[in-house]
């Protein structure tokens, strides 16, 4: 029978209490089937929770387990964090978040597993293959934001975008005086208003936290969400896909401004086999069509394990490194 979702709840190696949703694995009619399937681990965007994203992974299949985790820049901690630089500083720590997100697949699962990310979550996803290949069965990465083909830099034009775009959030509104004003303000708001209600809601439940002077205010402060931004990858990621040894499908969307359509073609190029699969909507396409993206997500999975006849099967490859 199908099992609920439960929290779930992860020490990390450095000692930050993690948060996330656990979907066990439907319980198989055909004993021998038992542990066929390779468990998922999916790891949300910069600053969204992955509640945000529940009704996108519903459309995962039902014999697959699915486990979200919230990384440590998301929560009652970091909150607290805001205006302070040094801490800041500890919660934007790239390294620190593949080392929880490492940890939870050795610590929790039975890998190999799948790899599923979107946005920040699908650039650590791309480094853990890197770094872990043995840990990881198939990837399936949502977004990666890659505006740059290999070897070249980000036109002038990209890069002057980017700075005004880490400035706005800089500048984005952090509190409401209560849920229900969030909640109004988030369903008229020009990043949010599209998002499907069921994921909307999800993020003024998850996404913001008490604040200590009443009301609410965001779980990732904007400071530490730019810095993310700021500090993101460009060229490390054909350095990554270059590492990686097994199978993945990139998922984009196909209105977003977030992602270069031939630098993501050719990030693909540098993995040892992969399918770029466009979704209606634009870089937050799993809230704003989650049951599209649901389905895209269960036939890319059904792809990496082989069932369509069209198997990515990673290729023998001589790479080092």
């Amino acid at each position: 029978m199908p099992r609920p979702e439960r929290p779930l709840r992860f020490r990390g190696p450095q000692g930050h209490e993690l948060s996330g949703v656990l979907r066990p694995a439907e319980e198989p009619e055909d004993a021998e089937a038992a542990g066929g399937a390779p468990a998922v681990l999916f790891a949300p965007g910069n600053g969204f929770p992955v509640q945000v994203y529940g009704p996108a992974l519903a459309g995962l299949p039902p014999e697959v387990a699915v486990h979200a985790l919230n990384p440590r820049s998301l929560g009652p901690a970091a909150a607290a964090a805001a205006g302070n630089a040094a801490a800041l500083a500890r919660l934007s720590d790239w390294g620190a978040l593949l080392a929880d997100l490492r940890a939870y697949v050795e610590q929790r699962m039975q890998p190999p597993v799948i790899l599923a990310g979107h946005s920040l979550g699908a650039l650590l996803s791309l480094r853990l293959a890197a770094e872990a290949p043995a840990l990881v069965a198939g990837l399936q990465l949502l977004e990666p934001p890659q505006r740059v083909r290999r070897g070249q830099p980000l036109a002038p034009e990209a890069a002057a975008n980017g700075r005004a775009f880490i400035e706005r959030t800089r500048g984005r509104r952090a509190a409401w005086a209560s849920r229900e004003e969030a909640a109004a303000w988030f369903a008229g708001s020009v990043g949010y208003r599209l998002w499907h209600a069921e994921a909307r809601a999800a993020f003024v439940s998850e996404g913001l936290v008490d604040a200590l002077e009443g009301g609410v205010r965001l779980a990732t402060p904007p400071e530490l969400e730019a810095v993310f931004y700021e500090s993101g990858p460009r060229q490390e990621l054909f350095a990554w896909a270059d590492r990686a040894r097994c199978a993945a499908v990139l998922l984009r969307g196909a209105d977003s401004a977030a992602v270069d359509v031939a630098a993501l073609e050719e990030l693909a190029d540098a993995l040892p086999v992969a399918a770029v699969i466009p979704v209606p909507g634009s870089h937050t396409f799993p809230m704003e069509q989650p049951a599209e993206t649901g389905r895209r997500m269960a036939a890319a999975l059904r792809l990496l394990r082989g069932e369509t006849g069209l198997a990515l099967t990673p290729v023998a490859s001589d790479r080092t490194g």
